[in-house]
């Protein structure tokens, strides 16, 4: 906003707006003189701010005039009001194109548009022609009905509702529907509890597998499973970051998913400490090869993809007859059995390279079924052999009566 002056008039005030029009992909630049009876600027930018939304919401913005010209009167005849008032869009189809509009305008990525479409597209084939004014949880549970009995997941469902839910809102932001849009309920499913974490015995066999498979399927499953390292930092490990003679291993560095090499997760590098068969199934990995060479190799040579983590994993687990998990269901394991064979907690979390404790405890720690019985072994042994000795209550320091302080209280000249 700034202020003109050509010398033959009272200065004005113009304020320069960018708005993005219903059906644009580009935000426009406007320029307008705010009303002469517009003094301050503060005035000034709440008048320019109100011409912003009508142009966003799709009225037409005031007319442009060169100065000395009289304000045409914005009082359209009754038929043109009408007109006007056919023309707003109605439906939530007629309305599905502004919105997605916005959304490019607003920073949304071409890619994120298209997905919006494709979900908002379940929305448009069962309540389309529904006005977007009187959209509401009736559409809503038409939709998850007609997606149910489709086939679609929960997760699909719900995604597609959430989408809905945040397009009427912004439609009430951009004045296409009069009233907020009341809270759209999603689907809820009863999931049956499943053990992030397998026990040691399944865990052992699951290693046998692995290891009639091949010695790359041992040494992958061994360092999940005892080493607790994340994908990432089982792709990015190199040769250089293991220590045979100390019985270590380096965390330092990680893959992403576009193939990026960054630090770990928590953005800090950490030291591992290997038992005694990860160090010999590591052993032929290292002996004889270059220091910067992936310590796991793919198939093809070069580093591990996640694919091929997930394939060595799944093919161990069909050999076992588990279902199919990721290989974070390793890393799991392998903190419930260290937690559960005694080690200390600040430990395991500097294993896992946690940044908080509250992560490794409510994340990590898992209840086995036996938990309770080894509570009670721990305090037994805890309290096993300790000498008992009494306490001299005498020997115990005096205090004051309760009835000589409120005596003192009632009455502080006897009490001196």
């Amino acid at each position: 906003m700034h202020e003109r002056k050509d010398g033959t008039r009272a200065p004005r005030l113009q304020v320069v707006i960018y708005a993005l029009a219903p059906g644009k992909l580009k935000v426009e630049r406007y320029r307008y003189s705010a009303p002469r009876s517009i003094t301050s600027k503060s005035a000034a930018l709440r008048w320019g701010e109100q011409v912003r939304r009508e142009i966003e919401a799709g009225r037409p913005p005031p007319p442009r005039r060169e100065d000395g010209a009289k304000p045409a009167e914005r009082k359209p005849a009754d038929g043109a009001a009408d007109a006007a008032e056919q023309k707003r869009p109605k439906t939530i189809r007629e309305v599905l194109e502004i919105y997605l509009a916005d959304c490019a305008g607003r920073g949304n990525t071409a890619s994120t548009v298209d997905a919006k479409r494709t979900k908002l597209a379940h929305v448009l084939a069962v309540v389309g022609d529904v006005e977007v004014a009187e959209a509401g949880e009736l559409e809503a549970s038409r939709v998850r009905s007609d997606m149910k009995a489709k086939g679609y997941g929960t997760t699909t469902i719900n995604t597609t509702i959430g989408m809905f839910a945040t397009m009427l809102a912004r439609c009430r932001v951009l004045r296409l529907r009069p009233t907020q849009p009341e809270k759209l309920e999603k689907v809820k499913e009863r999931k049956i509890a499943t053990p992030k974490a397998y026990d040691d015995p399944t865990f052992e066999a699951l290693l046998v597998a692995a290891t009639k498979l091949s010695s790359a399927h041992r040494a992958t499953v061994l360092v999940c499973g005892e080493a607790a390292l994340r994908v990432g930092e089982l792709i990015g490990l190199e040769v250089r970051d293991v220590n045979l003679e100390a019985r270590t291993l380096r965390v330092e560095r990680a893959l992403n998913d576009d193939g990026e090499i960054t630090p770990p997760k928590n953005g800090e590098a950490r030291t591992v400490g290997l038992t005694e068969r990860l160090v010999d199934a590591l052993r032929p990995f290292v002996e004889g090869r270059p220091p910067t060479a992936p310590l796991l190799e793919g198939r093809f040579g070069g580093r591990l993809t996640r694919g091929g983590v997930r394939d060595r994993l799944a093919r161990a687990q069909a050999a076992v007859g588990l279902p199919q998990k990721g290989p974070h269901v390793l890393r799991h394991t392998c903190a419930t059995s260290a937690l559960k064979g005694g080690a200390d907690v600040v430990a395991v979390q500097k294993m896992l390279g946690h940044r908080q404790l509250a992560t490794t405890v409510e994340a990590y720690l898992h209840d086995t079924g036996d938990s309770m019985e080894r509570a009670t072994q721990a305090l037994a042994k805890a309290r096993c052999g300790i000498t008992a000795f009494g306490t001299n209550l005498t020997q115990a320091p005096k205090t004051r009566r309760s009835g000589v302080v409120r005596q003192s209280r009632q009455n502080p000249v006897k009490a001196l």
